[in-house]
C-alpha cells in the first residue's frame, strides 16, 4: 500500500503536437513547480513530425514518475488529452498545452486555495506575453490576489470565462465527466462545462495561472475553428444531459451554443443582422427560452459543412 510520501499529488497532463520551439521553456517551467510532495508528469504526443519527444525525453532524463506516450495514429487534442488522464494517479490533475508555461508557484497556490475551501476545480487566468519562452519560464504569481469561490460550479462556468488550459481539477471529479468530449476537437470549452456538472465548488483566481509566449502557430488564430467547438460543446451537453439539467441551466448552456453560433454568423454571413440566427440570440438573451433542439440541429450541420475547421480523427460533433 502506498504511504503517504509515496502517494501523487498533482498529475501534470500535457498534450504534445509538434512544438519544440517551446517545450525547452516549458519543461523547465513544469519541472520545477514549487511546493509539490510527489508530482507526476504524464506527455502525450499525437505524432508529432519535429523533435518534441526527443526534447522531452531529454529533459526528464532522471526524474521520476515520468510517463511519455508516443502515439502512433494523430487522432487530435481531444482525444490526446484524455488518454493522458486515464494514466493520472494524483489526487489532482493538471492539464496543459506544450506551449503553455506556468508560472513556478501557480500549482502550488491554487491546490492550497482548493484544500482550504473544498472545492473541486481552481482556475486562474491567462496572459498572451508576447515574449519569447524562455523570457518567461521562471515567473511566479502575485503574492497577493483576489479570488471568488462559488459553490455552483457549473452556474459559475456558464457566466464566467473558462477557456484555457492550466486549470487544476480533483482527478476522480474529472474522470467521474469523462474528460473532455472527443467529438470535439478543442478540449477548453468541454472540460470545465462537463467536469462542473460533478464539482462540488470552483475557485477563479484573478491572476494569471498561465502564461503564454509569443505564438508562432495557434488555432486561436482560426476564429472559425473556435466558434465551431463552443458550439458543439454546448449543442452536445444539451443532447446528451438535457432530461438531468435544470430549466435554468439548459436556457444558459442553449444561450451559449447561440452566442457562439452568433458569433460565426456576423463574421462570415452578409447582413448578419437580418438573419433568424440574430433573433434567436437576441431572443435567449432577452427571454431564457428552453433550446430548440430542431434548430440548433441545423446550426450543427452548418458547422459540420465547413472546410477549415479540424475535427477528432474517430468521430465528429
Amino acid at each position: 500500500m502506498a504511504t503517504e510520501k509515496q502517494k501523487i499529488d498533482v498529475s501534470f497532463v500535457m498534450t504534445v503536437y509538434n512544438k519544440e520551439y517551446y517545450l525547452p521553456a516549458v519543461l523547465e517551467a513544469l519541472l520545477n513547480q514549487t511546493g509539490l510532495k510527489n508530482p507526476e508528469f504524464i506527455f502525450v504526443d499525437d505524432v508529432s513530425k519535429d523533435r518534441s519527444v526527443d526534447i522531452i525525453r531529454e529533459k526528464t532524463k532522471g526524474i521520476k514518475n515520468v510517463t511519455i506516450v508516443a502515439k502512433d495514429k494523430n487522432e487530435g487534442i481531444s482525444i490526446t488529452i484524455n488518454q493522458g488522464i486515464k494514466l493520472a494517479k494524483g489526487e489532482w490533475v493538471r492539464m496543459l498545452d506544450s506551449d503553455d508555461i506556468l508560472p513556478l508557484d501557480s500549482t502550488e497556490k491554487m491546490m492550497n486555495l482548493a484544500i482550504k475551501h473544498k472545492a473541486d476545480m481552481v482556475y486562474g487566468t491567462f496572459k498572451k506575453t508576447g515574449k519569447e519562452p524562455l523570457e518567461i519560464c521562471h515567473e511566479k504569481m502575485p503574492d497577493d490576489f483576489d479570488y471568488v469561490y462559488k459553490k455552483d460550479a457549473m452556474r459559475a462556468v456558464l457566466k464566467g470565462r473558462f477557456t484555457r488550459m492550466g486549470q487544476l481539477i480533483r482527478r476522480k471529479v474529472l474522470e467521474q465527466a469523462g474528460g473532455a468530449d472527443t467529438r470535439v476537437f478543442i478540449q477548453d470549452e468541454t472540460i470545465p462545462l462537463r467536469t462542473a456538472r460533478f464539482a462540488n465548488g470552483i475557485i477563479k483566481i484573478f491572476a494569471e495561472a498561465v502564461l503564454v509566449p509569443i505564438e508562432t502557430n495557434s488555432l486561436s488564430k482560426n476564429t472559425n475553428q473556435l466558434d465551431n467547438d463552443r458550439f458543439f460543446a454546448h449543442y452536445n451537453m444539451l443532447l446528451d444531459y438535457y432530461d438531468n439539467l435544470d430549466k435554468d441551466t439548459a436556457a444558459l448552456i442553449y444561450m451559449k451554443a447561440l452566442s457562439a453560433n452568433w458569433k460565426y454568423v456576423k463574421k462570415n454571413l452578409e447582413h448578419p443582422y437580418w438573419t433568424a440566427d440574430f433573433m434567436r440570440y437576441i431572443k435567449a438573451k432577452v427571454f431564457h427560452p428552453q433550446p430548440d433542439f430542431q434548430f440548433l440541429e441545423q446550426l450543427g450541420h452548418r458547422f459540420l459543412s465547413l472546410d477549415n475547421v479540424l475535427r477528432s480523427k474517430n468521430t465528429v460533433g
